[in-house]
């Protein structure tokens, strides 16, 4: 598996830098979706279901990627 070093901004992930999985061309993916992890604990017996945090292709610096978080639509009009 091919992949890119990119560095995350904002979101839950800010500032980390970690491998993206490359496309078929090597080349990045446009867009990565990055699943919240965790352990559920509630007083509900079901979970909500899993968030899912977006970050868009914005740049690139020296060999690496930079993607930029895109918050969710409805947390943009909060």
């Amino acid at each position: 598996m091919a992949a890119v070093e990119a560095w995350f901004l904002g979101g839950p992930v800010d500032g980390r830098l970690m491998p993206v999985e490359a496309t078929a061309d090597d080349s990045p993916p446009a867009v990565v979706k990055l699943p919240q992890t965790g352990v559920y604990v509630g007083a509900s017996h079901l979970a909500a279901p899993a968030d899912e945090h977006v970050y868009v292709l914005a740049d690139r610096l020296d060999d690496t990627e930079v993607y930029q978080y895109r918050p969710p639509a409805s947390a943009a009009r909060d």
